[in-house]
Order: C-alpha cells, then structure tokens, then sequence
C-alpha cells in the first residue's frame, strides 16, 4: 500500500538547446505584452539578455533589462527589483540567470499582483497569483526555476518566500545558456544539484515520484558533471547536467531538503563573515551530513553509493551505505572542492556556534530522517572540520 502524498512543479517545462527562443511565444499565450528581464550583469554581457529581448521582440512584446542581481541576494536587493517593476509598466516577468536572479523574479513576480514587500509576504504570506513569468536558468544547478521557493538573505540568516503560486507559468531549461560558465561554476552548481537530488531522497516528506526523479539525477550527474567541468563544450555533458539540476529541482520542490542545506547556512555569511558560493559551502559539509543520515536509511544510502559508481556487491547494507558520502568525497576531489571546513577559514572554536546555528533552520530538521541535536551537530561538524569521516577510522 502507497501513502497518498502530493506532486506540484511548473506549469509547463520546456527542455532543451534552442527552446529559450520560445520565451515570446509562451508568455504571450498569457497574455502579456511588457515583460521585465531579471538578470545579472554578466548574463547580460555575455548577451543573453538580448537574446530573450530579441525573442520578446519577435512575439510583438516589450521589455526592459533589471541587471541588479547579486549571488546570495539580500533582501534589500529583492526591493530593488521590486521597485523596478512596480514603476515600469510591466506586465509579465523573466528571470535570467542563476538561483539568485531567478529567486528575485519570483519576488517581482508576486510584486506585480499583490502589495507589500518581501518581509511581508514572508511572514504573511500574499494572495493574488502572480503576473505571468517564465523562469530560464543559465547554471545548472539550483533547480530554482522548478520550486516554490525564493531565498534571500538578512543581517541575522536566509529567509525564504514559499508559496505553491511560485512555480512559474513556463520553466524554459535551455542547455546552451550554461555553455559559457567556467570550470569552478560549473563544479559549484553541478555539486549543488547533487545535493537536491539526496537531500530530497532522504527527506520524510520524499515518495515514489521523487524517489525515482532523484536516482535519475544522481545518475546523470554521476555520468556528466566531470565530463561538463573538464570542457564546457562538451554539449552532451551540459545536456545532461541541465537535466540533472532540473528533475533535482523537481524533486526539492516537492520532497524539499535537509539539513544539508542547513548546515551549509549555518557557517557561511551573514552566520559568519565567510562568504562561499551556495553550493560549495553545502558541499564541504555534505559528506558529513551523508554519514550522519545513512544510519536512519541504509537501504537509501546503499542506492546512492551504487548510482554515484561505488562497486556495492557483495557487501552488507550497512557497508554499502557508509560508502556513499565515500562516492561524493570522491566527487569532490575530481572537482578540486576543499574536503574540510578548516582548509576554507573555519576555526575550532567556531563549531559550537555553527552546530546551533543548524537548529535555527527548523523546517530542515524536521525533514531530516535522523533527529537533529545540538550534540549530534557538533559532532559533525567536528568531522567536517578535520575532513575526516568516522567510518573511515
């Protein structure tokens, strides 16, 4: 017998090389005719901007650029964008960029059709659906254009806008746009997929449809993302990672995270004054994180080590298990990512504060499938310190 459970995502996705040129045509379907483009200064000067205006333009819509996106956006810059929108005439949104630009879309987005602000809507939540919007990545990675989900960051930590009304209208998930990132972008939101892909397998909140989508992209990133990082032209290799962060972020819309991504909050700016790209920062700890669930789901993390190429049979469940943050060290290293917290400015006496930190982030905690303490916290992060994983003593 299957427990009944619930499966949202976008209203439409469109994957594929070519398919950003379709962006005119679906929001027009819509209804829309003035558009707003959030991006980034460099998507921008790389000249995606002017292709998504140039397929506006084509389907008989206006639009203008906002360029202001900044990665690990604060709220203030949220407001920025909101502010651009507001007075504009906009009628419609594209977000254009990485999870930064997209999330800051989805804020505009919600701007356009309700009053308030991002605090607001945090603590209170909105009620009109948005404008329409179409959300285009051009990392593969974040997943961002297929969840319900806009993050941003305040003094004290990361506040995130969830609402079911932030799937977009049309997710377009064009490889091409991710051919010109570099060999360490590519390895962070590469890395950051991965961890959607497990942290929403082991979710409580995970079943059968994400269960599946989560396997699927694992496997591809286990095939494609150290054939993307070692040469971005390879277009299978981006093909198959821009499917990997997609179905990743299908799953993390659905089945959400754990505290991986908790842990990666918990000692990187504003916890701290260090400052690492998203994925990164969850990565060095992941492993971590892995050995420390495998004991509440070694038949799961058995199905990991295999996915992500360890050779399991043969072996008891148990050890099959304990080889998966093994796999993903492994990973690691292929990518030249540090292994330890110590290599990327952690100090010793950090930890306690760090290991609270994790509890600050409830929601991920109570996804987790192992009960989250302040001691187990600091244990773990005792690990990640060091580099060192216990099963491997």
């Amino acid at each position: 017998m299957f427990s009944s459970f619930p499966f949202r995502t976008a209203k439409k996705i469109l994957f594929g090389t070519g398919t950003i040129d379709q962006v005119g045509t679906e929001l027009k379907a819509y209804g829309a005719s003035n558009a707003a483009i959030i991006t980034d200064t460099t998507i921008a000067a790389a000249g995606w901007a002017a292709a998504v205006q140039s397929a506006l333009d084509a389907a008989g819509m206006k639009s203008k650029v906002w360029d202001g996106s900044q990665a690990e956006p604060s709220v203030e810059v949220g407001e920025e964008a909101i502010d651009f929108v507001r007075s504009g005439g906009f009628d419609s949104i594209v977000g254009l960029g990485g999870g930064s630009a997209i999330d800051i879309a989805k804020g505009a987005a919600v701007a356009l059709t309700n009053e308030g602000h991002i605090m607001q809507w945090i603590k209170e939540g909105f009620s009109k659906p948005l404008a329409p919007m179409a959300l285009c990545p051009t990392t593969a990675g974040t997943g961002s254009e297929v969840s319900d989900t806009a993050v941003f960051a305040t003094p004290e930590l990361k506040v995130g806008l969830v609402s079911s009304m932030l799937y977009p209208d049309v997710a377009i998930v064009d490889p091409a746009l991710t051919v010109s990132m570099p060999g360490p972008v590519t390895a962070n939101t590469g890395i950051d997929a991965l961890c959607h892909a497990i942290e929403g397998y082991q979710s409580i909140q995970a079943n059968p449809l994400t269960d599946a989508l989560a396997i699927e992209s694992m496997r591809l990133v286990n095939a494609y993302l150290r054939r993307a990082y070692c040469k971005g032209s390879d277009m299978e290799a981006r093909e198959g990672m821009a499917l990997a962060s997609l179905l990743a972020g299908i799953v993390m819309g659905n089945a959400d995270t754990t505290i991986g991504h908790a842990c990666g909050y918990a000692y990187v700016y504003p916890a701290t004054n260090l400052h690492y790209p998203h994925g990164h920062a969850i990565a060095i700890t992941f492993p971590y994180v892995m050995e420390y669930n495998a004991l509440a789901q070694f038949e799961k993390h058995a199905a990991i080590a295999e996915v992500l190429g360890e050779e399991v049979e043969g072996l008891s469940v148990r050890d099959a298990a304990y080889l998966a943050p093994v796999a993903f060290t492994k990973l690691m290293q292929d990518l030249r990512l540090p292994l330890s917290l110590e290599e990327v400015g952690v100090t010793e006496d950090m930890i306690p504060m760090i290991a609270r930190n994790v509890l600050k982030s409830p929601n991920h905690c109570r996804r987790n499938p192992r009960e989250v303490t302040e001691e187990g916290m600091i244990e773990l992060f005792s690990h990640a310190f060091e580099g060192t994983l216990a099963w491997e003593m």
